[in-house]
C-alpha cells in the first residue's frame, strides 16, 4: 500500500521535536561526511595549502552550521510551543468561565488517572471536593441512588467498551443537603484516534427534579380530573335514569292506571261499555305516545342519516306539537364537516337538556338557538323569553349540572344569564381538541 500525502502529513504531525532535531542532525552529518571532502577539493582548486587549511577548519564549519540549524529549529519549536501554551491558557480560562456561568454541574475526567475537574455546581453533588478530585468515578458512584447504581455502572462500562462518543442517561444523585435529585447526565467520550481507547470523559449534570415533580403533579391532576369526569358522568346517568323513572311513573303509569279503572268499570256499568272502552283506548294511545317521546329523548340521533341541524329541528318540532313555542334556529356559522359524531352528539344533548329545562320551568313561547364554530371552538347559545330566574340560586340545578357534566368531557365552559321576569340565556363553549 503506497503512502499518501495525507498519511505522511499525519505521521509527521505526531513526530516529537526531539525526533525532528535528531533527524536533522543525522541528515546534516551524513551529508557533511559525504560531500565535505569533495567540496574542499573544489574550493582549493589544486592549492594544497588551502586544502590543508580547509580540512583543518572543516569540523568548525560543521559545528557552526549544525548549531545554527539546530538553533533555528529549536526556536521554531519554542515559538510554536509558546503559542500552544497561550492557546491552552485561553482555552482553560474559557473553560473555567463556562464552568462558573453554567447552571449545570460540569466535570472533566481523565479516564487513565481518574482525576477530574469540577465546577461549583458539580461540587454540590460531591461535597467536600475541590476543583480537582482524585478517584472520581468511585467517589461519584457512592453519590448515586442505590436503585440506579447497577444500571448506571452497566451503562458506563458498555459505553467505554464501545466506539460511541456520547452518552445520556437519567438517575438520582445525592446532593449536599442529603436529598436525592433527579438529574439528566449528558457525557462525551474523547478517544484515541489510533486504537479508539477512551481517554477522557466530559459531562454535564442537569437537575430536572422540579420538572419531574411538576410532571408527576400534572399526571396526578389528570387522573383526578378524569375521576371527577367519570363521577360526573355516572351521576348524570343516574339522574337521567331517575328522570325516566319519574316520567314513566308520573305520566305513563297514571295514564295506564286510569285506563285500567275504565276497563274495570265496564262490569259495573254495562250501559257505558262503549264510552269506557273508547276512553281506555285514548289513554292507551296517549301512553304509547308518551313512551315514544321518552324513547326518542333517550336514543341519540343518527348523524349518518341526518345533519345535526336537522336533528335539532326534529327535536323542536316534537316539542312544538305539545307546547306552543316558536323556535328559531341560526346555524349559518356552523360547519358540520369539522365536527365528529361525538362533537355533534354533545351539541345535541346540550340543546336537548336546555330545551327540557325551558319546557318544564320557563313558560316561554319563543326560543332562539344559535350554533357556530370558529376553527376548533364551538359556540352554543340558547335564549328564551320565559319568566327567568335568579341564576345564583339555581346555578347548580339538575338540568344545568347535566350540561356541565357533558361539557367537562371537552373541558368546556357554560355561562347562564337570567333575571326573574326577563328570560334566560345559556352559552356553552368547548374546543373539539380538548377531549379528556
Amino acid at each position: 500500500m503506497k503512502p499518501t500525502f495525507r498519511s505522511i502529513r499525519s505521521m509527521l504531525a505526531y513526530t516529537t521535536p526531539a525526533a525532528w532535531l535528531t533527524s536533522i542532525y543525522l541528515t546534516i552529518s551524513i551529508l557533511w561526511i559525504l560531500l565535505s571532502d569533495g567540496l574542499a577539493y573544489e574550493i582549493s582548486n589544486g592549492n594544497n595549502e588551502l586544502l590543508r587549511q580547509l580540512q583543518s577548519q572543516k569540523g568548525l564549519f560543521f559545528v557552526i552550521l549544525t548549531s545554527a540549524l539546530i538553533y533555528y529549529m529549536s526556536n521554531r519549536f519554542y515559538l510554536k510551543l509558546k503559542r500552544s501554551f497561550h492557546r491552552y491558557e485561553g482555552l482553560e480560562a474559557n473553560y473555567y468561565a463556562l464552568h462558573e456561568a453554567t447552571r449545570e454541574g460540569i466535570f472533566d475526567c481523565d479516564l487513565e488517572t481518574m482525576k477530574a475537574k469540577l465546577n461549583k455546581k458539580m461540587q454540590f453533588f460531591l461535597p467536600g471536593s475541590k476543583i480537582e478530585i482524585e478517584d472520581f468515578w468511585e467517589t461519584y458512584k457512592k453519590r448515586v441512588a442505590p436503585g440506579d447504581m447497577k444500571r448506571l455502572v452497566k451503562e458506563f462500562e458498555e459505553v467505554i467498551a464501545s466506539t460511541r462518543n456520547s452518552w445520556q442517561t437519567e438517575y438520582r444523585l445525592l446532593g449536599e443537603d442529603n436529598l436525592y435529585y433527579t438529574v439528566i447526565s449528558g457525557m462525551y467520550i474523547i478517544r484515541n484516534p489510533k486504537d479508539n481507547k477512551a481517554l477522557r470523559l466530559v459531562g454535564a449534570i442537569q437537575d430536572v427534579s422540579d420538572l419531574r415533580n411538576l410532571q408527576a403533579e400534572y399526571y396526578n391532576e389528570q387522573i383526578n380530573y378524569k375521576q371527577k369526569i367519570a363521577t360526573s358522568i355516572i351521576e348524570a346517568q343516574e339522574t337521567e335514569k331517575n328522570r325516566w323513572a319519574e316520567e314513566l311513573h308520573d305520566n305513563v303509569c297514571q295514564l295506564l292506571s286510569v285506563a285500567k279503572l275504565n276497563l274495570s268499570a265496564i262490569d259495573m256499568m254495562p250501559a257505558s261499555t262503549e264510552i269506557l272502552t273508547n276512553e281506555a283506548k285514548k289513554l292507551v294511545i296517549e301512553s304509547i305516545s308518551e313512551i315514544r317521546q321518552l324513547s326518542a329523548s333517550i336514543k341519540p340521533p343518527s348523524f349518518e342519516d341526518n345533519l345535526l341541524v336537522e336533528s335539532i329541528e326534529t327535536l323542536t318540532a316534537d316539542i312544538s306539537r305539545v307546547q306552543q313555542i316558536n323556535f328559531h334556529i341560526e346555524s349559518a356559522g356552523l360547519d358540520e364537516s369539522k365536527l365528529s359524531d361525538a362533537h355533534m352528539l354533545l351539541i345535541y344533548r346540550v340543546v336537548q337538556e336546555q330545551l327540557t329545562n325551558i319546557t318544564k320551568y320557563s313558560q316561554a313561547d319563543a326560543v332562539r338557538i344559535r350554533l357556530s364554530n370558529n376553527g376548533d371552538v364551538v359556540n352554543i347559545e340558547i335564549t328564551d323569553n320565559g319568566r327567568g330566574f335568579d341564576a345564583e340560586k339555581v346555578k347548580n340545578g339538575l338540568g344545568l349540572r347535566n350540561i356541565q357534566s357533558r361539557l367537562q368531557v371537552y373541558k368546556g365552559k357554560m355561562k347562564i344569564s337570567s333575571v326573574p321576569g326577563n328570560g334566560c340565556s345559556l352559552r356553552a363553549v368547548f374546543n373539539v381538541r380538548n377531549a379528556v
